[in-house]
Order: structure tokens, then C-alpha cells, then sequence
């Protein structure tokens, strides 16, 4: 019972090798934080932590590892547009910024110099994600990129946090605190 599934996406990258994401990172339940991981050859073992929904880890008390460097990626959680609501990271001396494009199946990565766009095969269960990178990403980029995609960001999108905050508020509550207001 208290088992999840686990999703894993392996593959080969040019010039880097390969590179898998597994999501969660653990089959146990274990708390109220989740884990997604990219592991692979040239790329840093990175690590997404943050509250656990729908089986991923979602954008609420988040910090992603690189190695021994870690951060609390930040966004605005009030804005409207999307580029304004982009994920803000700051990691090995670098500034990243993580927005969802037109369709909420599309991403981007950006920082001076580079962009690195990923595309799911569905929203929610994915079973490829394929990208396109311009200019002259590196292992910590791609990694990067890769590891977003194994993390809840349908509030990257105005419409996408409306839609999703019922489940997130519900999710908040204590069973036995849900069970009293339900009277049960």
C-alpha cells in the first residue's frame, strides 16, 4: 500500500552521453517531499525536491541540488503573464529562467546564451520528451532542463494555477482535519 509508481525516461544525448530522470526518485512513501533525480555520464547528479502532488514534486517549498551546490529556485506567484511567473534559478554562478511556452507540453530553459526548449509526448504522463537546444548548452544546462520536466509545473501558467489550486488547497489539509469538515 504504501508503494508508488515510479516513472523513469532514459536516454542518449550528443555529445554528452547518457542521461535518465526518474520520478519520484523513491518507490516508498516517504513524507510530504518528493524527489525527482537526472543521473547520467556528462551531466551533474541534479535533484528537484519540493511537496509531493499527483505523484511528482510540485513548486512549494522547492530546492534543486547539483552535486554539493543547492538553491531555492524562486518565481512570482501572483503574476499573470507567463513570462512573469517563470521559475527563477541562480545555480553555479549561473542565472536560469524556466517559463511553459504556448502549449503547457512545451518548455524552456533559458540563460545568457542559451535556450533549451523540451516537448512531452502528453502533459501528464509523458512517455518521450524531446527537446532543441540553441547555443552552446552543456551538461549542466541539458541536466537542468531535463530535471524540470519531472517536476509539477502546471502554475507556471496563470490559467494552469487557477485550474490546478483546488487539488493543491485540498492537498494541504490533514485527513483528519478534511474528515471533520466533511463530517465523517
Amino acid at each position: 500500500m504504501l508503494r508508488r509508481a515510479t516513472y523513469v525516461w532514459s536516454g542518449t544525448l550528443p555529445g554528452i552521453g547518457e542521461v535518465r530522470l526518474t520520478c519520484p526518485r523513491e518507490s516508498w512513501h516517504s513524507g510530504e517531499k518528493q524527489t525527482a533525480r537526472v543521473t547520467g555520464e556528462g551531466v551533474p547528479t541534479l535533484a528537484f525536491r519540493g511537496v509531493r502532488f499527483r505523484g511528482l514534486p510540485r513548486m512549494a517549498h522547492m530546492q534543486i541540488s547539483a552535486g554539493v551546490d543547492n538553491c531555492a529556485p524562486k518565481r512570482r506567484h501572483l503574476a499573470v503573464r507567463r513570462a512573469e511567473r517563470a521559475l527563477r534559478i541562480e545555480l553555479r554562478g549561473r542565472s536560469y529562467r524556466y517559463r511553459v511556452l504556448d502549449d503547457k507540453r512545451r518548455h524552456e530553459l533559458t540563460r545568457k546564451g542559451v535556450v533549451v526548449t523540451l516537448t512531452r509526448s502528453e502533459w501528464r504522463r509523458p512517455r518521450t520528451i524531446s527537446g532543441v537546444a540553441e547555443g552552446d548548452p552543456d551538461g549542466l544546462d541539458l541536466g537542468l532542463a531535463i530535471l524540470l520536466e519531472g517536476v509539477y509545473t502546471r502554475n507556471l501558467s496563470f490559467g494552469g494555477a487557477v485550474y490546478s489550486w483546488p487539488g493543491r488547497f485540498l492537498s494541504r489539509l490533514d485527513p483528519t482535519d478534511l474528515a471533520d469538515l466533511l463530517d465523517f
